[in-house]
């Protein structure tokens, strides 16, 4: 079952992993961390790298 939009918007707490990928940029995929499997097929952003800021960067 999907999440309503406000179901969604209560969760604050998001998990990244980033892809190494050799052939072009990285990508950087996050999601709700306590996403089940099922929400994880439609609960995710990807952002090629060059299009976000590093955590680490920013401090």
């Amino acid at each position: 079952m999907t999440p309503t939009i406000e179901e969604a918007s209560d969760r604050c707490d998001l998990d990244a992993v980033v892809i190494d990928n050799p052939r072009s940029a990285n990508e950087c995929v996050l999601y709700p961390s306590d996403a089940t499997d099922d929400e994880l097929e439609t609960m995710w952003i990807l952002a090629a790298e060059g299009d976000y800021t590093p955590l680490a960067d920013s401090q």
